[in-house]
């Protein structure tokens, strides 16, 4: 399908599957308010973290489409390619005028340095006298927490972000513009450490989706954070994907838990975990890939309205039939 859709845009034609995502990354589709989920904003979310996957040069082509489709907004996008040592991760900024999503790119299978990184699951915090900018890093997976502050520190991801936010918006206050996360994998284990680096550089966090969010933060933080900022991130789970429950060393989510069912919809859940049989696991590299939740995300019945009546009759795990007791995170 992505092979498709690149081929539509560099023709610059019409076909269905470019017709979809530039209707999905329309700004004037993008919520701004995350204090509920919304169906078209995590859309938009999921398709960005889709894109970081992209080449620039196909990013580029994007780009160029969706200013001729939304001429009203300015859009640009920096991506930032981290592929030094151990390190391989990439970063997309995409801006316009009122907004940014950055959408941190997520595990590729075929890269052997993601699967390095993602194998570290030992929980570090940082010693004394660390250095300032990251003292506030939240303790967590020690491979990902590698990976953010090599991008912090060697690619100068918070000069980054500001530079582009000026050249949108020239006249912004980077203080107060508005910045989103969003990531898949290993992308939206970055995005969840990111949180706090962010606002003590002075700035705005507004909220997230997390596509298939593997566990980064500790326990010893993450009440902390779900208190702070959990009212304004979502974490979307397919229901049988290992990777957001692999390594349970000490660490958790924080944020609304919303579980993607084997019929295809969307629960509102509270987050824990129960054993599968073997054969369960078959299916994990389909459910956890990212086109995956963007189709079944799209559907009708995954609105808020219909999410909330299924989520509504107060048992913990409406998705899922337990086959024993539930391993609760953080307890």
């Amino acid at each position: 399908m992505k092979k498709l859709l690149l081929l539509c845009i560099a023709a610059a034609g019409l076909c269905h599957a470019q017709d979809e995502l530039l209707s999905e990354v329309n700004p004037l589709k993008f919520s701004r308010d995350f204090s509920q989920y919304d169906q078209q904003t995590a859309l938009f979310c999921a398709q960005i973290s889709e894109v970081a996957y992209w080449d620039e040069r196909n990013i580029k082509i994007l780009k160029e489409q969706v200013n001729k489709s939304y001429p009203e907004y300015r859009t640009d996008y920096t991506l930032i390619n981290d592929t030094y040592g151990i390190h391989h991760n990439q970063v997309l900024l995409w801006a316009n005028q009122d907004f940014m999503v950055i959408a941190f790119r997520g595990t590729e299978p075929s890269v052997l340095k993601d699967w390095l990184t993602d194998s570290k699951y030992w929980n570090y915090r940082n010693a004394d006298g660390y250095d300032e900018e990251l003292s506030y890093l939240p303790p967590g997976h020690g491979g990902f927490r590698r990976s953010l502050i090599h991008l912090m520190k060697e690619k100068n991801l918070i000069e980054e972000i500001r530079s582009i936010i000026k050249k949108v918006n020239p006249l912004a206050d980077t203080k107060t513009y508005p910045i989103y996360l969003t990531g898949h994998s290993l992308g939206a284990a970055l995005a969840q450490l990111f949180i706090v680096p962010l606002e003590y550089n002075k700035l705005s966090f507004k909220g997230a989706y997390h596509f298939a969010p593997p566990l980064a933060v500790s326990c010893q933080m993450n009440a902390e954070l779900r208190e702070k900022y959990g009212n304004v991130v979502y974490d979307i789970v397919n229901y049988k994907d290992y990777v957001p429950r692999a390594g349970r060393n000490g660490t958790a989510h924080f944020g609304k838990f919303y579980r993607i069912c084997d019929d295809g919809y969307v629960y509102k859940e509270e987050e824990a975990y129960v054993k599968f049989r073997l054969s369960e696991y078959f299916n994990e590299f389909k459910l956890h890939a990212l086109p995956n939740h963007i189709a079944l995300l799209r559907k009708k019945e995954n609105s808020l309205v219909s999410i909330n009546e299924r989520s509504k009759d107060n048992k913990p795990f409406p998705c899922m039939e337990l086959k024993g007791k539930p391993r609760v995170l953080c307890p």
